[in-house]
C-alpha cells in the first residue's frame, strides 16, 4: 500500500510517521524547504491537555464582544469585513450552545489524551525521549475572584487547584512570580518541548527508512482522478501514484479541496511568539505555564523562554505590528530580565488552522473514498499529532481505532 501525505508539519510528520511504523510506503510532499516551518515552527511547544476545550461555548459571545471593543487582552480581530471569517463566525455560533460546547470538548479532550499517551511511544521508537518534558504544567491566575469561579467548574483530576504556595512548591523558580497570582491549577498530563526540533528530528529519522521519500520544495500542483477515486497527485512536474492521500496541510486546505467540490471550515488564527537566549539557566522555570489574566504561554526549551500570545483574527497576513511584539516584551521585561538576555530574541508569527468546533477535521472524504482529511488543529497541533497520525493509520490499515468519534463533524466527512 502506498499513500502520499502532502504537509510536512507537526501533524504531517506524526501521520507519515504512524503509517512508516507498519511497513506502508509513505511519500511526503512538501513546497518548504524543510519540515514544520510554517504554524510548526514558533508555536508555544506545551502539549496542552489542560487547554483541551472547544473555544465555542456560552462565553465565548462575551469575548468576541470584549474583543471588538479591544478589552481583551488575548484575542484581537483585525478583518471583520473578511468573507472567510463570516462564514467562520457563523458556524461558530453554531456551536456555542452549551449541548454543542460539551460535545465538542469530550472529542477534543479524548483526542488529545489518547494523543498525549502516543508522544511518548513515538518519542522512543525515533530515539528522541529526551526532547520533550513529561512533569505537567500549570494554568495561573492573577484575580482570586477569578480562579475560585473557575476551580469550582473545572477542578478535575486532570487540573488539581494549587495555591501560590503550591505553585512554588512544585517549580521553586516561579517564585518571582508568586505577588503576580492568585492561585490555579497544575495539570499532570501537560509536557513541554520543542516542536519545530521534534519534527524535524522525527522528519530525519523517517528520511533514513528505505519505505519513504521526503520530497521537500516541492509545490502540489493537483489531483489525478478516475471514477470517484484519487489515483495520485501531481508535484513537482510529475504524477505520483497513490492507494491513500492525506491532506496535513492546515490553512491551506480549503484552496486543495475546492476543486473536489468541497471546503473545510478552517480559519487562519494569528498567533505571536518571541523567544529569549536563556543567560541563567538555572533561574528559568522548569514546568510551562499559561498566564490566563495576561492570555499568553511560557515555555522553556532548547536553550531559549518562549513566551506565546494573541489569537488575531486578520486572515493570512502575516505582518508582525510592533505594538503586537510589545506585548510579549512588555511581559519578558517585567518577569525574566534576569533569566535571558533581553537583546537576544527572536519573534515569530503563524496561522494556527481553526475549525469552528475546535477539533480538527479527521477522516476520510465522503465523495473520494481514498481522500482523508487531519487539518484544523488550532493551537493544539503539537498536542493532538501524534494521536491523529495514529487514528488515520488504524482507519487506513484496516485497525480497530483506540478511541472513537474525536473530529469535527461536516456533510463532506466520515469522520473518525
Amino acid at each position: 500500500m502506498s499513500v502520499v501525505v502532502l504537509g510536512a508539519g507537526v501533524v504531517g510528520i506524526q501521520t507519515a510517521y504512524a503509517l512508516a511504523r507498519r511497513g506502508t510506503k509513505v511519500t511526503v510532499i512538501e513546497r518548504g524547504s524543510a519540515p514544520a516551518n510554517l504554524c510548526s515552527k514558533g508555536n508555544a511547544g506545551i502539549i496542552s491537555i489542560g487547554h483541551a476545550e472547544a473555544w465555542a461555548g456560552p462565553g465565548a459571545l462575551g469575548t468576541m464582544i470584549r474583543a471588538a471593543a479591544g478589552r481583551d487582552p488575548g484575542v484581537k480581530v483585525s478583518r471583520w469585513s473578511d468573507p472567510a471569517l463570516i462564514r467562520w463566525g457563523l458556524e461558530f455560533l453554531r456551536n456555542c450552545s452549551t449541548e454543542a460546547h460539551r460535545a465538542n470538548s469530550d472529542r477534543l479532550a479524548r483526542l488529545c489524551r489518547f494523543s498525549r499517551a502516543r508522544l511518548p511511544v513515538v518519542a522512543e521508537e525515533a530515539g528522541l525521549g529526551g526532547l520533550v518534558r513529561h512533569a505537567g504544567g500549570f494554568y495561573l491566575h492573577t484575580d482570586r475572584a477569578e480562579f475560585e469561579t473557575f476551580r469550582d467548574s473545572h477542578a478535575s483530576a486532570h487540573l488539581q487547584p494549587v495555591t501560590a504556595a503550591e505553585i512554588v512548591a512544585k517549580d521553586p523558580r516561579l517564585s518571582r512570580m508568586t505577588d503576580h497570582f492568585a492561585g490555579g491549577f497544575y495539570a499532570p498530563e501537560d509536557s513541554v518541548g520543542d516542536c519545530h526540533l521534534f519534527t524535524n528530528e522525527l522528519g530525519a529519522h523517517l528520511g533514513r527508512l528505505n519505505h519513504v521519500t521526503l520530497r521537500y520544495d516541492t509545490e502540489f500542483e493537483g489531483f489525478e482522478r478516475q471514477n470517484g477515486t484519487i489515483t495520485g497527485i501531481r508535484a513537482g512536474g510529475e504524477v505520483i501514484a497513490a492507494d491513500h492521500v492525506i491532506l496535513a496541510t492546515g490553512i491551506e486546505t480549503p484552496d486543495l479541496t475546492r476543486p473536489l467540490g468541497f471546503a473545510p471550515n478552517i480559519y487562519p488564527v494569528k498567533g505571536y511568539s518571541g523567544s529569549w537566549r536563556i543567560k541563567d539557566a538555572e533561574a528559568a522555570p522548569t514546568l510551562p505555564f499559561i498566564d490566563e489574566a495576561a492570555r499568553l504561554a511560557v515555555g522553556v526549551y532548547s536553550g531559549i523562554l518562549r513566551i506565546t500570545a494573541l489569537a488575531e483574527f486578520a486572515g493570512r497576513n502575516r505582518d508582525m505590528p510592533e505594538k503586537r511584539l510589545d506585548i510579549l516584551r512588555r511581559y519578558a521585561e517585567r518577569h525574566f530580565a534576569d533569566v535571558v538576555d533581553l537583546d537576544d530574541v527572536t519573534f515569530w508569527t503563524g496561522l494556527r488552522p481553526t475549525t469552528p468546533a475546535s477539533a480538527p477535521y479527521l477522516g476520510r472524504v465522503r465523495a473520494y473514498p481514498n481522500l482523508w482529511i487531519n487539518a484544523g488543529h488550532g493551537s493544539l497541533g503539537w498536542t493532538a499529532s501524534a494521536g491523529c497520525g495514529e487514528l488515520l493509520a488504524q482507519a487506513i490499515s484496516g485497525e480497530a481505532r483506540e478511541v472513537q468519534d474525536v473530529s469535527a463533524q461536516a456533510r463532506w466527512l466520515d469522520p473518525l
